[in-house]
């Protein structure tokens, strides 16, 4: 809130009148909604921005909407708005923020852990198994399962395949997972592959042994048509699949109306937002978790349609492009809800995927899927 103060609108912008107390988030509404000479909407942002910029580091509604202001600002081209935030705010290191996400950020952690504990489920009793890892990054979520694939007393080898796209993460990832061959009790072995996940063709994969699980966590969305992602879907069914698991923010930014994807987006990443509050863990940290997501929000909403990568849909929608690519669902990643820390809800749901929800809000989803055949 504005405490004491009215955003008003006028010639210049918005200027602050005495009034009673109004919600940043509806003076953000206003500017997003402009339709006007873009002169005055650039008023209007950077008179907002200048409200904001006092007590931004401790108040999540100023931080988000400035966020948003200088997503705007990329289609804007506003000179007043040039402070860059992300350095006068990033007291925390990058390698720092990412242990928190995994460690404590329920969305990322416990997404994770389901499905890592699936994976190994689905591992049980088999000799051989392929795993495919869609945006592996730096191997992370795999290094997790080699260490719980330890329990397995049937497995003789694991076979990784890591899709990436960016050279150095694979790399990365090659090393990362390689340095685990002597401690685990089977054979590891790593099939890097440099590629986008709609450019790649899955049946050129040759060495396929044993029952192959697919996992994509956060990946998918990056594909930029409908089109594209029903392909990548049956391309990826070429290797018949035991499980298919994805992780895929639960939000509509694949909308191309700007005013309901920004709606949209609020929602989303306010919720997220509120629940870095809760965490135990400094101011800064906050801030660094919070400007983590602030080049998502420079996508959604600072670029043109035909360039934009973050083009998240809901669970329905990718149930039905996964129904239509002849993959029947499932919930059994997870028996009973629960609550974790702090207070975000985990559901499985009628329609069959699993909901993270905090508020009103259910970011996050969780979907498992095997190919009918």
């Amino acid at each position: 809130m504005i405490t004491s103060f009215e955003l008003t609108q006028n010639a210049e912008g918005f200027s602050q009148s005495k009034t009673t107390d109004v919600s940043v988030y509806h003076a953000l509404c206003e500017v997003m909604a402009m339709d006007l000479h873009p002169t005055k909407r650039m008023s209007a942002s950077e008179s907002l921005f200048r409200v904001c910029s006092e007590g931004i580091s401790t108040d999540s509604e100023k931080l988000l909407t400035t966020l948003f202001l200088k997503a705007l600002n990329r289609r804007l081209q506003s000179d007043v708005i040039s402070e860059n935030i992300y350095q006068s705010m990033s007291g925390v290191s990058q390698i720092e923020l990412f242990d928190i996400l995994i460690d404590q950020f329920p969305f990322v952690k416990y997404s994770q852990q389901l499905v890592n504990d699936a994976i190994i489920a689905d591992m049980q009793n088999q000799q051989v198994v392929t795993l495919v890892d869609i945006g592996i990054g730096l191997g992370t979520q795999m290094m997790h399962v080699i260490e719980k694939a330890k329990s397995l007393s049937s497995l003789k080898k694991l076979i990784i395949v890591g899709l990436e796209p960016f050279a150095d993460a694979l790399s990365m990832a090659e090393k990362n997972i390689l340095s685990l061959c002597d401690r685990v009790p089977f054979e590891l072995q790593f099939i890097p592959v440099l590629d986008y996940a709609e450019r790649y063709d899955f049946t050129t994969l040759t060495c396929i042994e044993g029952p192959v699980i697919i996992n994509a966590s956060l990946a998918l969305h990056h594909i930029k048509t409908m089109e594209e992602r029903k392909a990548t879907l049956k391309n990826m069914s070429s290797l018949h699949p035991t499980s298919l698991y994805l992780i895929e923010p639960n939000v509509n930014h694949f909308e191309p109306d700007f005013y309901t994807r920004f709606k949209n987006s609020w929602n989303h990443f306010y919720c997220l937002f509120q629940v870095i509050d809760l965490l135990d863990i400094t101011q800064d940290q906050k801030n660094g978790l919070k400007l983590f997501f602030g080049r998502e929000i420079e996508d959604i909403i600072g670029k043109a349609e035909e360039d934009r990568f973050e083009k998240h849909m809901l669970a329905v929608e990718w149930i039905a492009l996964l129904k239509s690519c002849q993959f029947e669902l499932s919930n059994a990643l997870l028996e009973h809800s629960f609550t974790a820390h702090p207070g975000v809800e985990i559901t499985a749901y009628d329609e069959k995927y699993i909901g993270f929800t905090y508020g009103e809000e259910t970011a996050l989803s969780l979907i498992h899927a095997t190919k009918i055949y």
